[in-house]
C-alpha cells in the first residue's frame, strides 16, 4: 500500500471516528491500533507501548500538574477578584475601562495560571456582570474576556509550551521567556482596539460615573495591594527561570507554595477547596495523559508507515521557498485549530513539522511562539472555539454563542496582526532569551 493512499485512508479513518463523538484520545488510539495490526504485525504494537512508555518519562511533564494545580488553587483563593478591583480602580474611570481592566488583570493572571479555561471562566464571573450592568456593548464585553483569557497561551507559565517543549525538543524555560514579549504585544493591540472603538463609539461603553471618576487617591494606592501577591507570585515563578535558580518544573513547585500562601492568607485554604483542586487537577492531568498515548501511537504508526517522509517532501514542495512552508504549516495549523483542541494538534503536527523547520534554518523556540499564537487564533475560531463555550458556561441562556463569535471577531483580526509581527520579526520572541546567556 502507497503512503498516499495510507495518508488518505488514515486520515478518513480519524475524521469518521471523530464524527461519532468518541473522545480525541480514543480516536487517536483506536486509528493507530487498526492501521498498526493491517499494515505490520502484533510485535510494532509492543514497540508502540515503549515508545508511550518513553515519552512519559520526560521530566519536563512533571511541570503539566504542578501548574494545573496551582491554577485550581489560585482560582479559589480570591487573588483574582482582588487584582480586578486594584486594576478596575485605576482603568474604570476611563471610558472602555472595565474592558480595558479585564486585559490588563487577565495579562496579570495569566503570567500565574497558564490555563485559558481557568481565567475565562474567572473573568466571566467576575468583569462580566459589572460590564453588562454598565451596559457595555457585548462585543467590547464579552471579547475583552474571551480574547484576554486567551492570553495564557503566550504568557508563562502556559501550559502549550510545555508539551510543545516535549514534542519539539525545545527548552520550556526558553520558550516560557519568548512568550512575554508577543504576549504582551497582542494585549497591547486588544487595549488599542477598545480604546479606538470605544472613542469612535462612545456608546459601547458609557462613560464612568461621577462617584467612579472621583475615588480618593488615597483610596486607589490601598487598593493596589491586590496587585502585590499576583507580582510575587509572578516574579518567583518567571525569576526563578530567567535568573537559572530553577528548572520550570521546580518553578511549578514554587508557584504551588505561592498559591497555597495566597489562599491562606485571603482566607481561602480550605479542606475542600484542596480537595476540589486535586480533583480538578487530577481529572485534566489524566485527560492530558491520554492524549499523550494516543497521539504518541497514531504518529508512531505513521512514522513506522513512512509518512514522515513523505510530509516532508510535501511540504518541502510548496511554492515560495521556506517561507511558503512556514505559510502552509500555519494555514494547516488554523484549520485543524477549527475543529481539534490545541493538545492534539501539537502532538500530532509537531513531531513532523519541528524536523522540517529545523532543516529549514528556522529557530524551534520561534516556531514554538509562533505555533502558540496560532493556537490562539484557535480559540476564538469558529466553530470549536474552547473560549467561546467556557464563555457560554458561565453566561448561560442569557447570551446566544452567535453573539459570542461575533464578538470574538475584531480579536480574532488582531490576532493574526501579531502573528505576522512575530513571524516578519523573530526578533520580537528571541530577544528575552537570548539575554539569558548574556
Amino acid at each position: 500500500m502507497s503512503i498516499e493512499l495510507i495518508t488518505v485512508l488514515l486520515v478518513a479513518t480519524f475524521i469518521v471516528l471523530l464524527l461519532t463523538g468518541l473522545p480525541l484520545a480514543w480516536v487517536m488510539g483506536a486509528t493507530a491500533v487498526i492501521f498498526c495490526l493491517t499494515l505490520f504485525n502484533f510485535g510494532v504494537m509492543v514497540m508502540l507501548v515503549g515508545r508511550v512508555y518513553h515519552m512519559m518519562l520526560n521530566y519536563a511533564l512533571v511541570a503539566v500538574p504542578l501548574f494545573i494545580f496551582m491554577a485550581a488553587v489560585l482560582r479559589q483563593s480570591g487573588v483574582a477578584d482582588q487584582l480586578f478591583k486594584a486594576v478596575h480602580i485605576w482603568s474604570g474611570p476611563f471610558r472602555g475601562g472595565l474592558a480595558i481592566g479585564t486585559i490588563i488583570s487577565c495579562t496579570i493572571m495569566a503570567a500565574m495560571v497558564g490555563i485559558v479555561g481557568a481565567e475565562i471562566v474567572t473573568f466571566g464571573l467576575i468583569a462580566l456582570p459589572g460590564m453588562l450592568e454598565r451596559k457595555y456593548d457585548e462585543r467590547i464585553a464579552l471579547g475583552s474576556i474571551c480574547a484576554g483569557g486567551g492570553l495564557a497561551t503566550l504568557i508563562p507559565p502556559s501550559v502549550v509550551f510545555i508539551v510543545y517543549a516535549m514534542t519539539a525538543g525545545a527548552s520550556v524555560g526558553e520558550l516560557f521567556i519568548a512568550g512575554i514579549i508577543p504576549g504582551l504585544i497582542l494585549g497591547l493591540l486588544f487595549i488599542a482596539y477598545i480604546v479606538i472603538a470605544t472613542w469612535l463609539k462612545p456608546e459601547m461603553a458609557p462613560a464612568a460615573t461621577e462617584e467612579e471618576r472621583n475615588i480618593p487617591l488615597k483610596q486607589k494606592l490601598i487598593l493596589l495591594k491586590g496587585l502585590i501577591m499576583p507580582g510575587l507570585l509572578a516574579t518567583a515563578v518567571l525569576g526563578s527561570i530567567y535568573g537559572g535558580v530553577a528548572t520550570p518544573s521546580e518553578a511549578a513547585g514554587i508557584g504551588v507554595l505561592g498559591a497555597v500562601i495566597s489562599a491562606a492568607i485571603n482566607r481561602k485554604f480550605t479542606f475542600s477547596g484542596i480537595k476540589e483542586a486535586l480533583y480538578d487537577t487530577i481529572k485534566v492531568s489524566c485527560m492530558l495523559a491520554w492524549l499523550f498515548f494516543g497521539a504518541q501511537t497514531i504518529i508512531g504508526v505513521y512514522t513506522l508507515a513512512g509518512g514522515d517522509q513523505f510530509v516532508r517532501s510535501a511540504v518541502m514542495a510548496l511554492p515560495f521557498g521556506k517561507w511558503g512552508v512556514i505559510i502552509g504549516m500555519q494555514l494547516i495549523m488554523i484549520f485543524l485549530g477549527m475543529f481539534l483542541d490545541w493538545i492534539g494538534i501539537v502532538l500530532l503536527t509537531m513531531p513532523l513539522f519541528v524536523p522540517i523547520i529545523l532543516d529549514l534554518g528556522f529557530d524551534n523556540v520561534w516556531f514554538g511562539v509562533v505555533f502558540c499564537m496560532n493556537m490562539h487564533i484557535s480559540y476564538l475560531s469558529p466553530p470549536f472555539g474552547p473560549s467561546i463555550f467556557y464563555l457560554k458556561s458561565v453566561v448561560g441562556d442569557e447570551i446566544s454563542v452567535g453573539k459570542i463569535y461575533r464578538a470574538n471577531l475584531p480579536y480574532l483580526w488582531l490576532t493574526f496582526v501579531a502573528l505576522a509581527i512575530v513571524v516578519i520579526f523573530p526578533e520580537v520572541s528571541l530577544w528575552l532569551p537570548g539575554m539569558m546567556y548574556k
